[in-house]
């Protein structure tokens, strides 16, 4: 965080200092009373009054409050600010912080390949810029201040994942981050527990083009349908498209699988490209264009852009691939909504070349009332696919996908349910041969622990 004095954090949020010195600095937000140290500024924006025990011993902090008899209760080092209203005041307070730093901020949002996106952009800029970023996929709302004190100075560009998990997310996380470039990965079914429906989902999403500035630019996937019907018309920025359709202003064409990596030919400006990925999945031929179009916008060429890509490294549970004695194992264990479940679908059938294919499938997350009938849908699109040799379930919703794969003409013997670890772990020992490739697809996080010790046993066998 930037060093700041009290006199200038005043004026913006129309307050007066009732205790303290004007001249006195802070250098870091407390966002909980716990968290109140010395030089941390800390924004009371609820009724309840302040207990006197939960200051005791600490010294050369800043309250900003609408009780003026919190002063009975503060130490005589701290600076107290008077103001009307405790959240208007600290929302005051992030939109100032955030106006002084001019610099490119790059939001990211969609159902799958945010995380991806951003580290990819991370990684290109770092070469070039003091570049500060959101950490792995954590999105949540309760960050977003923390990630915006990590501006400061030094920072020279900024790239954050901003998530949707209920209307107005992209909205809230945009008071904070006013990105200048904003990134639509794609939008699929997912976070319909909170969203309720597709149609508000894709609002939740269409955000973004609210919170960038008419200055700003906006990516999206030009392939991806529930994008098309975004009313980018009414955006009055710049909208750059990317996608495998030849009207895309970021064209992947001639796409392959080659030794653990993914190999395209980009077209930009009626000049090619070749482009190397580390990692398999066109889901990242998507994503590295989403990159490469933002660093372009900040100054970065596409030759190297597509230089620094060639070192990239994927997160893990990332559709990583591992092989060990014959046996193959995709880890895309991090998360599981539809739209991810089809693209490691994807690569397992790509790279299984003739050997046995082993899907085993978790409970798709955060679906709600659409739970069921996703599950029903993703039978259909493994059968879609030509099938599996052999899929495992886990639990009673991803049961739904096997019923519905057989009504479609899978083999019964071939669909497996299980409901705990040493379930599965038995029936791959029974599927057992050294000529297969197997797929763990589920959401790790949620599921208890004893499943990560069978994952990482296939991994290192």
């Amino acid at each position: 965080m930037k060093t700041l004095k009290l006199a200038d954090i005043v004026e913006v949020i129309n307050g007066k200092m009732i205790q303290g010195n004007a001249e006195f600095e802070i250098s870091k937000v407390a966002k909980m009373i716990k968290n109140i140290s010395e030089y941390s500024i800390y924004f009371h924006m609820n009724k309840k009054s302040i207990s006197p025990d939960s200051l005791l011993g600490k010294k050369n902090y800043t309250i900003v409050t609408e009780n003026k008899h919190i002063l009975t209760s503060v130490d005589q080092s701290a600076s107290v600010i008077l103001v009307a209203d405790g959240k208007k005041a600290y929302y005051q307070f992030i939109e100032y912080y955030r106006n002084l730093f001019s610099i490119p901020v790059i939001g990211v949002t969609g159902t799958c390949g945010k995380t991806t996106t951003k580290d990819m952009i991370k990684h290109i800029l770092k070469q070039y810029l003091q570049v500060h970023s959101t950490m792995l996929s954590q999105n949540g709302l309760h960050l977003n201040l923390h990630y915006l004190m990590g501006i400061n100075e030094q920072t020279e560009a900024a790239v954050f994942e901003m998530g949707v998990a209920y209307p107005g997310n992209i909205k809230s996380s945009g008071k904070y981050f006013k990105p200048t470039i904003g990134i639509i990965t794609n939008i699929g079914e997912a976070h319909l527990e909170g969203c309720k429906t597709l149609e508000k989902y894709i609002r939740a999403k269409a955000e973004m083009l609210e919170v960038l500035s008419e200055k700003g630019t906006l990516i999206i996937n030009a392939d991806d349908t529930n994008i098309k019907r975004l009313p980018t018309g009414l955006f009055k920025g710049c909208v750059l498209s990317f996608g495998q359709h030849q009207k895309a202003d970021f064209s992947a064409a001639n796409i392959r699988y080659e030794d653990d990596r993914m190999v395209y030919t980009l077209h930009v400006h009626k000049t090619q490209y070749e482009v190397v990925i580390p990692g398999y999945g066109e889901h990242n031929v998507y994503n590295s264009l989403a990159a490469i179009a933002a660093v372009s916008l900040i100054g970065i060429s596409i030759q190297d852009a597509i230089n620094r890509l060639k070192t990239f490294k994927t997160m893990e549970r990332h559709v990583k691939l591992y092989n060990s004695k014959g046996i193959s194992v995709i880890d895309d264990t991090w998360s599981c909504n539809p739209s991810s479940v089809v693209s490691a679908l994807e690569v397992l059938k790509n790279i299984s070349n003739g050997k046995k294919e082993v899907l085993v499938l978790g409970k798709m997350q955060r679906l709600g009332s659409q739970l069921k009938n996703q599950h029903l849908k993703i039978g259909e699109t493994i059968m879609d696919y030509g099938g599996v040799d052999y899929l495992i379930t886990i639990g009673p919703s991803a049961k739904l996908t096997g019923e519905k794969a057989i009504s479609l003409g899978m083999d019964p013997s071939k669909v497996h349910s299980v409901v705990n670890a040493a379930q599965l772990e038995s029936k791959l020992a029974e599927i057992g041969t050294e000529e297969m490739v197997i797929l763990f697809k589920m959401s790790l996080g949620k599921m208890d622990h004893s499943y990560r010790r069978v994952v990482e046993k296939y991994r290192f066998s």
